[in-house]
């Protein structure tokens, strides 16, 4: 009677471990062939980011005295651009003189701006005339040797 009830608990203890670890190693075998797809992208990918590299490093260092050259130029440009911002100041605060100094309003500037000639056969002689100081010469500095200097 012992055997017969051994017998029949040894049937529990059956394992049948190759299905079970068949499951298992299908998982496994799966993920690794995931890794190894994903590491042959991974590898193809440094390739190209390699040759991609390497492409722009040839482009910038063919291309490196053309850039030089266009920077020189835009910084001549800028510096032009200052100096002329600088000029039309300076004449702007001639004619602003110029305006104060003949009683000019921004009304109309070509009739305010005879309106001291056209006035003038109006008034009487008596009038003392206004001092007017002269003109003072204006030196502008020249741009053009800013672009004979891009030249170089």
């Amino acid at each position: 009677m012992v055997e017969e009830v051994v017998q029949d608990y040894a049937a529990y203890f059956k394992l049948d471990l190759t299905s079970g670890f068949q499951t298992v190693q299908d998982v496994i075998d799966n993920m690794l062939t995931r890794l190894e797809e994903l590491t042959s992208v991974l590898h193809m990918i440094k390739m190209k980011n390699s040759e991609c590299a390497s492409a722009l490093t040839e482009d910038i260092s063919k291309y490196r005295s053309d850039i030089t050259i266009l920077s020189k130029k835009i910084n001549t440009v800028s510096d032009i651009i200052l100096q002329l911002t600088s000029n039309v100041d300076l004449i702007e605060k001639q004619v602003q003189k110029a305006e104060s100094d003949f009683n000019v309003h921004s009304d109309n500037k070509i009739k305010s701006f005879l309106k001291p000639f056209l006035m003038r056969s109006k008034e009487s002689v008596s009038a003392a005339p206004q001092a007017i100081t002269p003109p003072q010469k204006v030196e502008l500095p020249s741009v053009i040797d800013n672009f004979e200097q891009i030249k170089m």
